[in-house]
């Protein structure tokens, strides 16, 4: 009979560690045939990753035969078993020390959002900062409001950690999560020229000087922006929306950010079956901070509601 000791001193570093949760299924359901359901693999998939296993460790783990459901532990397979066990209460512990961590968590976590954030029907922003305060009580946090031209800058640069943002390309060196998208249409002021007419046509629309973002806005809406030949500047959607309300611009806003204009009158929506664009939104990060505990508990309490919560 082998030493327990000996039997695992293969290198243990070169195996798959899928082979040895299926090792440790086989065993607690006690055969090939329960553990079928377990593992949701066939049950020749698992004597292949059992072989293959018994392969790469240099020694047999169990008796088992073709024709009859038999399974039995050799006193290698035992000890391996006994082995894989204790890593399961080595993993818990060291997730146990991970929350530990996050919630101890010290320093500062700088987050930059658009100039709209409390606008946003779908990201819960009072909610995700509870709990991030909740989850790490010593964190400072530093957020910022930007533009989405500078918000990409800012995170690019160091001086922020974290924002959502308008997905409108995918820069180098940062990683994206999307989360939710929005619709933009085209307005005008309660003042403005167009504001009582009726039928607009699209050549007397794209006359009107447009208010729009400063920096490059996103593929899919382009062409429409294109159709402007006559524009001014906002870097910020606040601003862009001053300008609107003036009366002598029209301009794409978000629908979140313009429905209580609509109510009120103030703001009239433009030919809303042609001038209308989606945009995703995306968390951004630094592709380095993916691991950085500050910046998944950031990705980890976000609060997002579904369209319909948000209605």
């Amino acid at each position: 009979m082998s030493n327990p000791k000996t039997a695992l001193s293969g290198r243990l570093s070169d195996i798959d560690l899928r082979l040895l949760r299926v090792f440790r299924e086989v065993v607690r359901a006690g055969g090939l045939a329960p553990a079928e359901v377990a593992l949701n693999i066939s049950r020749s998939t698992i004597s292949t990753h059992l072989s293959d296993l018994e392969g790469r460790l240099g020694m047999q783990l169990c008796l088992r035969s073709r024709g009859r459901a038999d399974f039995k532990l050799t006193p290698e397979g035992e000890a391996l078993f006994e082995a894989i066990n204790q890593l399961d209460g080595h993993l818990q512990a060291f997730k146990s020390q991970v929350n530990a961590i996050q919630s101890n968590l010290t320093g500062q976590l700088r987050i930059v959002l658009p100039d709209d954030v409390l606008e946003i029907p779908q990201l819960d922003l009072p909610a995700t900062l509870a709990k991030i305060r909740a989850q790490a009580p010593q964190l400072q946090l530093d957020i910022q409001l930007a533009a989405p031209q500078e918000l990409e800058l800012e995170i690019l640069a160091g001086r922020a950690d974290v924002g959502i943002n308008p997905l409108h390309s995918r820069r180098p060196g940062l990683d994206y999560r999307p989360l939710f998208q929005h619709q933009s249409l085209l307005y005008c002021g309660r003042s403005h020229p167009l504001a009582e007419q009726g039928e607009i046509s699209e050549e007397l629309l794209t006359q009107q000087e447009l208010a729009a973002p400063s920096h490059a806005v996103l593929s899919g809406a382009a062409h429409l922006y294109r159709l402007f030949p006559n524009r001014s500047t906002a870097n910020h959607m606040a601003a862009r929306l001053a300008m609107l309300l003036s009366g002598q611009f029209v301009g794409f806003l978000p629908e979140y950010l313009a429905g209580r204009y609509v109510q009120s009158g103030e703001l009239v929506v433009l030919r809303p079956e042609r001038f209308r664009y989606r945009i995703q939104n995306a968390a951004t990060f630094k592709r380095s901070a993916e691991g950085h505990p500050a910046v998944g508990l950031f990705l980890e309490s976000l609060v997002i509601k579904s369209e319909d919560d948000s209605i």
